[in-house]
């Protein structure tokens, strides 16, 4: 392809290989799973325009065959949970399997991709809004392992006007999933890492066609090899706690199974077995890495002796519970979480002896321990129980983490810890609302000296001290809790690394959980604000080695997410465009995030959830899956209810369903963060995950990995002053000099490098191949292309000119000017948007800089939506 290729010249030609990444010697979509397909055999081509008869498919709601733009394909109606299916068998249960789906990329659309019954095939497609249409048919190839012989796969429209669709669908049944060589990364520990990552433990038994976690880490292994990820971040602490058998706290482990017969059950123990040595002893071996992660909101002796007695904290008694900016105290965390114990679960089976089926949210009569709702206790997503610095919660925490450097240093594979900061997370605030106790304003008063004006012993002196703090002081008591914070992850990392001096703390900030507190009625603040009041300063975890922060990018929740829900095209902008902006448009936060020495990512994959009838019951006498499942990791399990999810029957072949499933973009903008934030911050770990393992996406995954596991540890520097479309960076490292070179966006851009002389010894580092470059060298990026290269050390770049093709500019440049005549009229019309002003600034710097890739996010943003609408 030559520079001068347009952008509809090039998506035309590219579209039927999944929109292409056919640019260099290894981006190349359909040939990466092609010879695994040949070498399989291909059991079903099911043609979606043609009528099947009912023992084969279904439908649910005004399902057609129609002509597109794409083509001819079969499309569900434009209503939530309109659906259509296939019912097809197999020969081999727990072989891995490949479902092709080919589906129009040609309008709006949000789909929903599974078995029915369990996560083994599900996937989810969201194409339109903020990404472009190509107008071709594009390919999702889904692995498998079937569970059982009569399988089945469902197509689902989620939300209004964003019908699902199919043209066609192939069941391949694969000789192996061969691993991926990656030549660059010599496996010692000195290359960046992208893995996996799992924010919900408790689904592997319905997931890979697995139904214990010894065929789980089979799978994951298996995949993660294939697809060239070698870290996996996963819970060792959830919602209630420890997951393994902790010496310190209450532990608990949950598992939702699906059978080989298609019912579903919940099992659970308060004893789990230590299976987290097994999976690290595999991982040893395998070369895989694995990162704990903390979902730290209750530990359970915290939870036993709390005192959350309102009247006696008002008359002086001491808690370590926060005490909030209106005079309550947080008795829980006010979100969605305190069912998920399983003491819990305990207590739903002594109260369902009558064996009658519950709803088992609305059924418990209260939680234990005592935990309870409290009014204004955090916003849409809770707030943290616990006050962060409290020397009680404090050495609960640190013994904790040391408990866990005790148990797993002394496997190879472990790295380390991670701590998922929801905005109940226990390690910080959460928000500017809580942590008014009086040991806490004491501590504030003593080491910074500033008076705190506020009778000691009114009882609502939590409210006074909130209003005095935050007019008069909100800078320096911000300041004074985001440094005591930073002590505390601090003696986190200490007694961590008390076990192993290598071991890491990651501090994860989720956007996903905190976003939603905001009220996004313009041009949205930056995060790094949002941050600082919940306690965390970014700009404090620059300078200690072993103590990384990692940046959450979740923007996919604002398709199906928050109030958006099921809204689809008749969503409201601010639903559909908030965590967008955060990720592409918060250059304060990038600006700062960029100083680290280690910088991370993490990839949020987000689900919509749809439960119908949701309802847990006994399970029958004789139920013949039960001795199975009473032994969970050869340890007696404690619990089991049957559940299920019921719907009006609509024509699928089974009772029982679940409907939960995550959403990806469309074709190669499935690499769309990752050339983001490698772009934007140089980030040297990327993990990817959310309720189980996606395996839609390998192809992507294999090119990126092989270009991005070569790349050292270590903080590269930009070269030249152009970073958009195209970053170039550059590391004098180990003898060599390494560079690379990443489109942030979907179109071709030529790349022209000028080096100081002719290069030698060059190489490709994701194949290994040597390279005779000229001095002068030019290459054409493909979409979201990441390319990895290295020189002999006393070879420089001298410069570089990344020239995207010339009508994507001159569309965006229409666009702008499309979105300034909106501002105008906005303006004239004697109205104003908040954000406005400074959005139509860096709209006008970035046009005559020459920044495409940035421009296309600003006006995709819900300023410049916002303003046409107003237009």
């Amino acid at each position: 392809m030559n520079s001068e290729t347009t952008r509809r010249e090039f998506l035309a030609t590219t579209a039927g290989a999944g929109l292409g990444l056919a640019m260099g010697p290894y981006f190349n979509l359909k040939a990466v799973l092609a010879e695994e397909i040949a070498n399989g055999r291909l059991l079903h081509r099911i043609d979606c325009t043609q009528e099947l008869p009912p023992e084969k498919y279904f439908a649910n709601g005004d399902v057609k065959v129609v002509e597109g733009p794409a083509g001819r394909y079969r499309e569900a109606q434009g209503v939530p949970l309109s659906r259509f299916g296939y019912r097809f068998p197999i020969e081999h249960v727990g072989r891995p399997h490949v479902a092709v789906i080919r589906y129009p990329d040609d309008k709006q659309r949000f789909m929903c991709i599974m078995d029915g019954t369990c996560y083994d095939l599900t996937t989810g497609v969201f194409t339109g809004w903020a990404q472009p249409l190509s107008g071709a048919m594009l390919e999702l190839r889904q692995v498998f392992w079937p569970r059982w012989q009569d399988c089945s796969i469902v197509l689902t429209t989620w939300s209004e006007g964003e019908p699902a669709a199919a043209a066609s669908i192939e069941i391949h049944e694969l000789a192996d999933l061969p691993p991926l060589s990656v030549p660059g990364d010599p496996g010692d520990g000195s290359r960046r890492e992208l893995g996996i990552q799992y924010e919900d433990p408790c689904g592997i038994g319905g997931a890979e066609g697995a139904m214990n976690h010894r065929e789980w880490i089979d799978r994951v292994v298996q995949y993660a090899r294939h697809s060239g990820q070698n870290l996996l971040v996963y819970p060792l602490a959830w919602y209630a706690g420890p997951q393994f058998p902790s010496q310190r706290e209450p532990s608990d482990g949950l598992n939702i199974v699906v059978a080989r017969d298609r019912k579903q059950y919940s099992v659970w123990t308060t004893h789990p077995a230590d299976w987290y040595a097994t999976l690290l002893e595999r991982f040893g071996k395998e070369g895989l890495q694995f990162q704990g992660s903390l979902t730290l909101m209750r530990l359970g002796n915290l939870l036993k002796n709390m005192d959350i007695d309102l009247e006696a904290i008002r008359g002086g008694a001491d808690t370590y519970n926060n005490m909030l900016w209106n005079n309550r105290v947080q008795s829980s965390t006010n979100d969605w979480t305190p069912f998920y114990n399983a003491l819990n679960f305990k207590r739903l089976t002594e109260e369902n002896k009558d064996k009658k089926p519950l709803e088992p949210w609305g059924t418990l009569s209260r939680n234990v321990y005592g935990e309870v709702a409290n009014p204004g206790g955090g916003g849409p997503m809770g707030g943290p129980m616990f006050n962060p610095l409290h020397p009680t919660v404090q050495e609960a925490i640190l013994g904790f983490v040391e408990e866990i450097g005790r148990r797993y240093g002394k496997y190879p594979a472990f790295q380390g810890i991670s701590f998922n900061m929801f905005a109940s997370a226990m390690p910080w605030f959460g928000s500017i609302r809580f942590g008014y106790d009086d040991y806490s304003v004491a501590l504030f008063e003593k080491e910074t000296g500033t008076a705190v004006p506020v009778d000691a012993k009114a009882p609502d002196r939590f409210s006074q001290r909130y209003e005095f703090l935050t007019k008069n002081h909100r800078a320096d008591w911000v300041a004074w809790r985001c440094r005591k914070i930073r002590e505390l992850f601090g003696r986190i990392h200490q007694a961590l690394a008390a076990a192993r001096p290598d071991l890491r703390v990651t501090v994860t900030l989720w956007d996903e959980t905190v976003v939603p507190h905001l009220k996004p009625a313009g041009y949205p603040s930056s995060l790094l604000r949002v941050y600082r009041e919940a306690g965390i300063d970014v700009d404090l975890y620059r300078n200690e080695p072993g103590l990384e922060v990692d940046r959450g990018i979740g923007n996919s929740r604002d398709r199906g997410g928050g109030e958006s829900l099921t809204k689809g095209v008749n969503a409201p902008l601010e639903a559909s465009t908030t965590f967008r902006d955060f990720d592409f448009l918060d250059q304060e936060f990038f600006d700062a995030f960029r100083q680290h020495d280690r910088p991370g990512a993490f990839i949020f994959n987000c689900w919509v959830e749809a439960w119908g009838r949701h309802i847990w019951f006994r399970p029958e006498d004789g139920d013949p899956n039960l001795p199975a499942l009473a032994v969970m990791d050869g340890k007696p399990a404690e619990g089991i209810f049957r559940i299920n999810s019921e719907y009006p029957k609509d024509g699928f072949w089974w009772d029982s369903q679940l409907r939960i499933t995550p959403s990806f973009p469309a074709g190669v903008h499935f690499l769309e963060p990752y050339a983001h934030a490698l772009a934007e911050f140089d980030a040297c770990r990327i993990t990817r995950g959310g309720l189980f393992l996606d395996k839609a996406h390998g192809e992507e995954l294999r090119q990126f990995a092989r270009a991005y596991r070569a790349l050292p540890r270590l903080k590269f520097a930009a070269v030249g002053a152009s970073t958009d479309p195209v970053v170039l960076r550059a590391l004098a490292y180990d003898g060599r000099r390494y560079f690379y070179a990443v489109n942030r966006d979907y179109y071709p851009v030529k790349v022209d490098v000028a080096f100081s002389a002719r290069p030698k010894g060059a190489e490709d580092l994701a194949t290994g191949e040597r390279l005779d470059l000229p001095q002068r060298w030019s290459v054409v990026l493909g979409p979201y292309e990441l390319r990895s290269l290295a020189v002999a050390p006393e070879t420089e770049i001298v410069g570089f000119k990344a020239t995207p093709p010339e009508d994507v500019v001159r569309g965006l440049r229409a666009e702008t000017e499309q979105a300034l005549a909106a501002f105008g009229k906005v303006r004239a019309a004697g109205k104003s948007l908040p954000g406005m002003d400074e959005l139509e600034k860096r709209i006008r710097a970035a046009l005559a800089d020459g920044k495409p890739a940035w421009l296309r996010r600003a006006l995709a943003s819900y300023i410049v939506r916002k303003a046409k609408r107003k237009d």
